[in-house]
């Protein structure tokens, strides 16, 4: 008798785990927030998660069309902690990203574009500016990107994205832009 219960359980409770795994492993991938077309492949075959609407989307698409030209993108969010050139966690995860996404297209150049808020001292904008391409450059070449394929510029406050008139839009300002290119 005391068999035949646990027999019972047995199967009871097997059919139950069997159903959560046919559940659980379904056929179709599901991206970010269960979005399927988050899923991207990469020139090199990889997959990454990049939802519609973000700048990393807009550069795995830009990669994927394999135009000639070039197109400047904005790393977006806050890339800087303060006044400094130190990385937020945040950016250092979207470089992680763009590091993989250039690894998958070694025909693409990029030109790093540091920027600054103004402090009214051009020499110590354009530091700061330089300095931040520097530290994105350093993370590029710590990913494995060819230094040839790299280079940075400093543009100090003399191209801000938003006006200076706020301490939220300053931050926006104090940001590295990327140039990517690729020849024809």
């Amino acid at each position: 008798m005391i068999l035949l219960v646990l027999f019972i359980a047995l199967v009871f409770f097997g059919s139950i785990a069997v159903k959560r795994y046919s559940e659980g492993a379904s056929p179709n991938p599901r991206g970010v927030d269960g979005d399927p077309s988050a899923i991207v492949a990469l020139a090199d075959g990889s997959t990454m998660a990049v939802p519609r609407g973000t700048v990393g989307r807009a550069l795995v698409d830009w990669l994927a069309g394999r135009q000639p030209g070039q197109k400047t993108f904005e790393l977006g969010g806050q890339e800087f902690v303060g006044g400094t050139a130190e990385l937020t966690p945040e950016s250092r995860g979207r470089i992680t990203r763009l590091v993989a996404m250039l690894r998958a297209n070694p025909d693409v150049k990029v030109v790093i574009v540091g920027h600054a808020a103004p402090s009214g001292n051009e020499a110590a904008d354009r530091a700061m500016s330089q300095a931040r391409a520097d530290v994105v450059l350093e993370q590029l070449r710590d990913g494995r990107i060819a230094s040839h394929r790299l280079s940075t510029e400093a543009r100090a406050a003399s191209d801000p994205i938003v006006p200076n008139d706020s301490p939220g839009n300053r931050q926006r300002n104090q940001r590295v832009s990327l140039i990517l290119s690729r020849a024809e």
